[in-house]
C-alpha cells in the first residue's frame, strides 16, 4: 500500500504541472487539517482534567492525536515538493546562464 503511495508521490514531484497541482493540493489539505485538529484538541481538553471526565475521552484524545500527526505529515510532504520545486528553479536559472 504505501509503496503505491511512494511512487504516486515520486512521480509527482518528478512533473512540474503536478508538482504545482499537488503544492496547491497539500496546502489546502494541511489547513483544514490544521483546523480540524485545533478543533478536536479543544474538543478533547475537558477530558483531560481529572475532576470532569466523562466516558470517551480517551478516543477523543486518540483522534486528535491522529490530526495532529495527520498535519505534520502533510507539513512535511508539502516542505519536501517545495525544496524540489525550488530545486528545479535554480537547475533552470544555471541552465540558461
Amino acid at each position: 500500500m504505501f509503496k503505491k503511495l511512494d511512487e504516486e508521490f515520486d512521480e509527482m514531484a518528478a512533473d512540474p504541472a503536478r508538482r504545482r497541482q499537488g503544492i496547491a493540493r497539500i496546502t489546502l489539505r494541511r489547513d483544514v487539517m490544521c483546523w480540524c485538529a485545533v478543533g478536536m484538541t479543544l474538543v478533547a481538553l475537558p477530558f483531560f482534567f481529572p475532576n470532569r471526565s466523562p466516558a470517551g475521552g480517551a478516543a477523543i484524545g486518540f483522534a486528535a492525536a491522529v490530526q495532529w500527526m495527520l498535519l505534520f505529515k502533510f507539513e512535511s510532504d508539502l516542505r519536501l515538493l517545495r525544496v524540489v520545486e525550488r530545486l528545479h528553479k535554480v537547475g533552470n536559472d544555471r541552465a540558461k546562464s
